[in-house]
């Protein structure tokens, strides 16, 4: 478990991280370096989950190198359901995509990444927190002072 104080308000209490795969962790189905050293950081402290259409056909295989859980998914519905399913307020969520705004509207801290593929101006919209690349989003999860001091009100 995370537990995230914010001052002023609840403390964030974080069980599970749930990631896009393509334009989040991948490049144009390559995984992008540096990814899975701090996947297996957060991953001592969060349950690892990656939720993709999988267009380019190797999220399973990043899945599995990254010891997380895979679920191929359709629509951002979809996404919004499994975060549902775990408990939307105990999950953290990382997209980019305009499918992955259901997601990071209902996770209890949603974080939209400016990854390589681009990002949609809806994802930037839903999040709680916008990183300028999943390496700064995962860095923020191995550090919960950084995301105190963001979310602060």
């Amino acid at each position: 478990m995370l537990r995230v104080a914010i001052p002023g308000s609840d403390d964030l209490c974080l069980e599970h991280l749930v990631l896009d795969v393509n334009g989040t962790l991948s490049d144009r189905g390559a995984l992008i370096a540096g990814v899975d050293e701090r996947l297996r950081t957060v991953g001592e402290h969060l349950a690892l989950h990656m939720l993709s259409a999988d267009t380019f056909g190797a999220a399973e295989n990043i899945a599995r190198l990254s010891q997380a859980s895979f679920r191929p998914i359709r629509t951002g519905d979809d996404k919004r359901g499994y975060i549902e399913r775990l408990g939307a307020k105990r999950c953290v969520a990382i997209g980019n995509g305009t499918n992955d705004v259901p997601m990071l509207q209902a996770a209890g801290l949603g974080i939209a990444v400016l990854g390589p593929e681009g990002t949609s101006v809806a994802a930037t919209a839903a999040a709680t927190i916008v990183c300028r690349s999943v390496l700064e989003a995962l860095d923020l999860l191995s550090d919960p002072r950084t995301l105190t001091a963001t979310l602060r009100p």
